[in-house]
């Protein structure tokens, strides 16, 4: 019985701040190499070299499969190359195969010690023909005794010089042969490629993205406005809250304060079932008293996209269903009373307390539950929002469309809307950039913010019954352009941390500053014209993005259970 030695990994660096070193590990079962800066990697590089990244890659046995090694890119910034290409997932490394930490970075040279038979290329055959048949000898047979009837006749024997002689003549057969063949394939050849040109189809221009971006010709902001500037949609809104049961429309109930003779009306809140401070609303029949009412709505305009030549329109949820985001309260409605319950069961305004606008900052018309709680879980909602008007124009057009919801996202600030016409429209290109975008990529923004100024266009009616003339805003969008200044991701996990959630959600954040209200749902373009992500709320500050892929995900089924 003999020992067999333990297989060795050998880390050759054949380019970059180690070049030359090689560092060793004996192969078990639990084995991991961690790649990437500072000490705690297995093979750590200078935490000054940022073009490699804290965790870049690691290279783990496979216990299962014998002299099997697995490579897995740990979302680095700059990609893990395994002979020249980019690997997305976890991929098989051979002996003699090539590692490189980013496009420019360290070259490391995987091998093992002894080399497994299966990493061992096989031999190439080649094919140099048949080789010459054995000579066969022929012994000398005794034919003494033969009789003439059996004896074998000898061949007939040439002589040499005749020999000589015809095989002369075969090689000048052979050449001539040759050339003329060489001269007859030359026409054909000839004769058919002259076909093929004068015949080929006019040459057609088809726009193809190819994996590698540096090979294709980048779009300047005029040019993105130009191919897209039909595409890009004006959405005029209004909404209302109201009773599912009814169809009653909500307000919010102002009661009356007297103080010195002078009454003035303060905005009512109520603290609903988990604690939570909520405006007091009431239908008008069943309003108190004596109290003032403000609707609770909401009114304006914003950008949107198409994405199917059928009239599906991708912008904001809080654009399309305004109820399902935080609610902009007027002015006058801060400070306001908490109302409760007195000592003789009625409501009345709690002495000494006031509220203000932080301690309802997220209320959300659409989930109210202080009048006749919402039974969301069951799917029953007793309160809701709902559209009284939601109109799309074209850029450089008058006309308005109506259009109507048909998906809204419950967990991003994406929802498709949809408008009916008999012409097929023309749509944007859509491209999840989200696991290679990177801060610093240029963008471009298109929508119709509210600081432009308005065009509008007057038209006499040629309307027997109706000769008023109709004034009219023509939208004109706005392009502004910037760069990706941070990714904020919603939710990361790693092998380090279980969890990591941003507070804010999952968003680009953008250094653009031309943009904000009527902006929201506006196309965010790359440098090739493909649409990467969706505007969703700026100022002169600070702006942001939603990854396209949450507009895709909505454009179809998803499951979140399987």
């Amino acid at each position: 019985m003999s020992n067999q030695n333990p297989t060795t990994i050998l880390i050759r660096h054949t380019e970059g701040p180690k070049k030359g070193q090689t560092e060793k590990f004996t192969v078990t079962n639990t084995l991991e190499i961690r790649i990437g800066r500072g000490d705690a990697n297995t093979i750590a590089f200078d935490l000054a070299d940022d073009t490699i990244s804290r965790e870049h890659c690691r290279i783990k046995v496979n216990p299962l499969l014998p002299d099997t090694y697995e490579i897995t890119d740990l979302q680095s910034k700059n990609g893990t190359y395994v002979n020249g290409k980019a690997i997305t997932e976890k991929t098989v490394l051979m002996a003699g195969d090539t590692v490189r930490l980013g496009k420019e970075g360290p070259s490391l040279e995987f091998d093992l010690d002894p080399k497994p038979v299966s990493h061992i290329k096989k031999t190439r055959v080649l094919d140099i023909g048949k080789a010459p048949a054995k000579e066969t000898k022929v012994h000398n047979t005794d034919v003494k005794g033969m009789t003439a009837a059996g004896a074998v006749s000898p061949k007939e024997t040439i002589g040499k010089q005749t020999m000589q002689h015809m095989l002369q003549q075969s090689e000048k057969k052979s050449k001539k042969g040759l050339f003329i063949s060489l001269a007859a394939l030359l026409i054909l050849f000839s004769t058919a490629g002259w076909l093929i040109y004068s015949n080929r189809p006019e040459p057609k221009i088809v726009n193809i993205i190819t994996e590698k971006k540096d090979s294709i010709k980048t779009l300047s902001p005029a040019q993105i406005n130009k191919a897209n500037e039909n595409k890009v949609v004006f959405i005029e809104v209004g909404w209302k809250l109201e009773l599912t049961t009814t169809g009653e429309q909500l307000y919010h109930v102002y009661v009356p304060v007297t103080t010195n003779g002078v009454t003035s009306y303060y905005a009512a809140y109520v603290k609903n079932n988990i604690g939570a401070t909520e405006p007091l609303l009431s239908t008008k029949a069943a309003a108190p008293t004596g109290v003032d009412l403000v609707p609770i709505g909401g009114f304006g305009s914003a950008t949107g996209f198409v994405v199917d030549e059928r009239g599906f329109i991708i912008t904001n949820r809080h654009v399309a269903a305004g109820w399902l985001t935080s609610y902009s309260f007027p002015e006058d409605a801060f400070p306001g009373v908490l109302i409760g319950i007195n000592q003789q069961g009625n409501l009345d305004i709690v002495p000494g307390v006031t509220i203000g606008f932080p301690e309802v900052s997220r209320w959300v018309p659409g989930e109210a539950m202080n009048y006749n709680k919402q039974l969301l879980q069951a799917g029953v909602k007793i309160i809701d929002g709902r559209s009284a008007y939601m109109d799309v124009t074209f850029a450089n057009n008058s006309l308005r469309t109506p259009a109507k919801a048909v998906r809204v996202s419950n967990v991003h600030d994406v929802a498709m809307i949809k408008i009916e016409l008999p012409e097929a429209l023309s749509k944007v290109e859509m491209y999840d950039s989200y696991n290679e975008i990177e801060p610093g990529s240029s963008v471009v923004v298109m929508g119709y913010p509210g600081m432009s100024p308005d065009q509008y266009v007057a038209k006499r009616s040629q309307d027997e019954f109706n000769r008023n003339p109709n004034i009219v805003k023509v939208p004109v969008p706005t392009v502004s352009t910037g760069n990706i200044g941070r990714l904020v991701k919603g939710s990361v996990s790693s092998d380090k941390v279980d969890m990591y959630v941003s507070t804010m959600g999952d968003y680009y954040q953008l250094t653009i500053n031309s943009t904000g209200v009527g902006n929201s749902g506006g196309p965010m373009f790359d440098d090739l014209g493909r649409v990467t992500g969706i505007f969703s709320v700026g100022s002169q500050k600070m702006s942001y993005s939603i990854p396209i892929k949450y507009a895709m995900e909505l454009m179809g089924r998803q499951e979140v259970i399987n």
